[in-house]
Formats: C-alpha cells, sequence, structure tokens
C-alpha cells in the first residue's frame, strides 16, 4: 500500500510568506497576547465568579485562575519570547519571576503544564546569549574608547545575572517535575489526581520541550535532562502512535492498555512535535551534528513530519483532525505544528530530510495567514478540550492560538534581526 501524497494547487506558493509578514501587523499580535496575559494574571470578576460555579457544581474549572502558569499562559509567554521585541520579552521575564515563587519564600506548587511556560524562560535565555553576543561584536575593541561605553558593558553584566537566576529556576523546577507522579515507565502522568495514569501527548510535548531547552542552556551535567527527554518521547512512539496513519493519539494508559482520544489531533500533535524537534535541536547541540543520523529518534521524527504533511489540504492548511480533509482548520494546533517545523528548519535539521518541500512548508504557513485580522487577533482556534476526545467545536478567538500564531510568524519575521542590529 503506498502512502498518500500531498494534494496541492496548481499554483504552489515559493515564497516564505512569514518572511513578509508586515512588522506594523506582528505589533499588534504582540499588544493582543500581552493583554491576554494580563487578563489571565488578573482575571475579571466575572471570570473568578463563572469559574467558583463550575467547580461547586464539581465541573471543569478555567485551570488558568487557579494557576497563572498553565499552558495558555505558556504559549503567550514563548509568543512574546519569540518576538524579539526587548519590551516583550522583558514582559514575559517579569511575569515569569513573580509566578515561579508566588506566596512568598515557599515555591509554589509546579504541574506538568508549567514545562511550557519555564520552557519559554529558557528560550528566552537562548536568546538573551544571541543578543549578548551580538552586542559583544559590536563592542569596539580599542581601549580608548571602553570608557565612552560603561553603560553597555554593565547591561552585559545584569544580563548575565538574569540568566543566572533563571538558569536556577530551570534546575529546580526540573527537580520538581521529575518527583511528579509517574506511570509505570517513568512518563509523568498528566492529571494524577484523577488517579489514573493517563499519559497526554500535551504532556509530553511540554515536559520534552522544557528538558530538551535544559539541557541546551545548560553548559555542564546536562546529559541527565536530555535523557528525560528521550525516555518521555519515546514512550509515547512506542504506546500513544497510530500505526496506520504514523500520527498520534491523543493519549494512552498503561493501566488500560489501551491508546486514547482521537488520532492525529493537530494541537495534540502540535504538542508532540514541538517537543520532539526541541529534543533533537538539542541533540545538535550537545553531541554535534554528526551524531544526529545516529540517534535513534531521528529517523521516526522525519517520519512523524512526513505523516503530518502528507495530511495537508489544497489550501496547504491542516484540519483540526489532520487526516479530516474537510474538517474545520484549528488555527492553535496550526500555528504550533508551524511553529516546532519553523524551528527545525531555523537550526539545520529539514536539511536531513530532503524529502520535505520548501513548498510544503510556504503552503502550510501562507493558509494561516487568512485567520489573522487586521488589528492583528488571531481567530479560528479551537476552545480547550475537556478531556480524551472531548472537543467542543467552539471556535473563536483565544490565548493559545494567539501565542501560538505570534510564535511561528515571529520565527521567519524580519522584526528580530531588527531588534538585534539596533541592540535594543
Amino acid at each position: 500500500m503506498t502512502e498518500p501524497q500531498p494534494f496541492f494547487s496548481t499554483k504552489p506558493i515559493e515564497d516564505d510568506p512569514f518572511e513578509k509578514f508586515p512588522p506594523s501587523l506582528l505589533s499588534k499580535m504582540t499588544t493582543i497576547a500581552l493583554r491576554n496575559l494580563q487578563e489571565i494574571e488578573h482575571p475579571s470578576p466575572l471570570n473568578r465568579g463563572k469559574d467558583a460555579v463550575k467547580r461547586l457544581l464539581k465541573r471543569p474549572g478555567d485551570a488558568s485562575i487557579q494557576d497563572p502558569l498553565f499552558w495558555p499562559a505558556g504559549l503567550l509567554l514563548l509568543g512574546l519570547v519569540e518576538t524579539g521585541n526587548f519590551e516583550a520579552q522583558n514582559s514575559a521575564r517579569t511575569y515569569l519571576q513573580r509566578h515561579l515563587h508566588a506566596g512568598g519564600a515557599h515555591p509554589r506548587r509546579l504541574h506538568v503544564d508549567d514545562a511550557l511556560a519555564m520552557g519559554a524562560g529558557l528560550r528566552l535565555l537562548e536568546k538573551e546569549e544571541e543578543r549578548i553576543v551580538a552586542q559583544k561584536q559590536e563592542i569596539p575593541q580599542e581601549t580608548s574608547r571602553l570608557s565612552a561605553i560603561p553603560s553597555r558593558f554593565s547591561d552585559l553584566s545584569s544580563r548575565r545575572e538574569e540568566k543566572s537566576s533563571l538558569l536556577h529556576e530551570g534546575e529546580r523546577f526540573a527537580d520538581i517535575l521529575r518527583k511528579l507522579p509517574a506511570d509505570a515507565e517513568g512518563s509523568l502522568i498528566y492529571n494524577p489526581a484523577s488517579g489514573g495514569d493517563d499519559i497526554f501527548a500535551d504532556g509530553c510535548g511540554m515536559v520534552s520541550f522544557f528538558f530538551s531547552l535544559l539541557a541546551s542552556c545548560k553548559e555542564q551535567d546536562r546529559s541527565s535532562y536530555l535523557s528525560f527527554a528521550a525516555s518521555q518521547l519515546t514512550a509515547f512512539l512506542q504506546h500513544g502512535m497510530d500505526k496506520r496513519s504514523g500520527l498520534p493519539y491523543h493519549g494512552y494508559s498503561l493501566k488500560k492498555g489501551c491508546k486514547q482520544g482521537i488520532p492525529g489531533g493537530s494541537r495534540a500533535t502540535g504538542w508532540l512535535l514541538m517537543g520532539y524537534t526541541e529534543y533533537l535541536i538539542a541533540c545538535k547541540i550537545i553531541k554535534g551534528r554528526q551524531s544526529l543520523p545516529d540517534e535513534k529518534l531521528f529517523l521516526p521524527y522525519f517520519q512523524l513530519l512526513q505523516s503530518i504533511l502528507n495530511c495537508q489540504r489544497e489550501d496547504g492548511a491542516l484540519s483540526w483532525i489532520l487526516c479530516s480533509s474537510e474538517g474545520a482548520v484549528d488555527t492553535s494546533g496550526l500555528s504550533m505544528l508551524c511553529y516546532a517545523i519553523g524551528r527545525a528548519e531555523g537550526e539545520g535539521l529539514l536539511a536531513e530530510c530532503p524529502t520535505i518541500l520548501p513548498q510544503q512548508i510556504f503552503s502550510l504557513r501562507h493558509s494561516l495567514l487568512p485567520y489573522i485580522r487586521e488589528d492583528g487577533l488571531v481567530t479560528g482556534s479551537l476552545s480547550a478540550c475537556e478531556d480524551f476526545a472531548v472537543h467542543r467545536q467552539i471556535y473563536g478567538s483565544f490565548p493559545w492560538g494567539q501565542g501560538a500564531a505570534l510564535a511561528a510568524i515571529s520565527l521567519s519575521s524580519k522584526e528580530e534581526s531588527h531588534h538585534v542590529r539596533e541592540g535594543k
């Protein structure tokens, strides 16, 4: 049986639409993301009231109200970090600092979902390091000119201190995560309060995303972090994949001995691909490029990526269920997949897989653009799922769609290089 081939329009898109994305529109998207983050941090009395009523009725409440580092905030933080905009990144840093130790001297209780927010903090470290290197190259070496720029050296020193602080928080969080309830194979249980051992693609992706970035940011003693990320991914690839389509189910349970949810949900696949991509990037950084083809998770990654792109529709988009050619588009899942692919492309991973064509990626990115309004609001995002296979078909503008789209577009946008050049 031959694999299904992607169907493209007769006029393939040959230019990257994200590279030509208007900076003014990206700025509007950033402003909305900042507002979304503020609304999560300071929910309105009405939203607090609704959440209280739902919890009294023993219905799922708004987890973001109880946990300001929950995954919607994590995607917003990631989007703000990827913009390269100094003010946006500073807002993300300040937000993380406020909530990592909420409540004073005692660290706040952390959950699996919070790994994404902490991962966004580590991405900020990487981007700050890039900025420091760029500024050092701009600083003149002549002794006679050093005295004229003491503020720039002071600025570099303060950033080094901030890096040390965020890295310390990352290490502390990693220690907490590794002590959370896990199944028989060591995969972190998404919601241990339920009493089960359900492993979600969401949790696997977020945890491997965070641990891989921590391994990349560390200069020593980082092998254990990379190994932990690999263990989460390996288990999911073994127990959570649909053999026929090559796409992930929403999750699985070892106790029940079954795979759960719908195979090929775009957001679930997005979570898994984000973590998986970051893992291979970390392998490339730590082990060197020549070791990648020998990495046991290397080939399955490109098989997954090819399975995803084989589901592209005529318009280049992916449906909320990837293998359904006429389903609605979930722009949050689409954006997460664009982000993961953008990271892989930017770090040279896609060069290892020549069967993936640039036209496929450009067409995928182009399909997101119609869902971005002139005021910067991202539409067409699917509402949050309530459990395995519980996806109410409500599409609109949600923080997770805004953050994911901002992150994806920012990777290719020229806006970031502008801020680096200006030293902002």
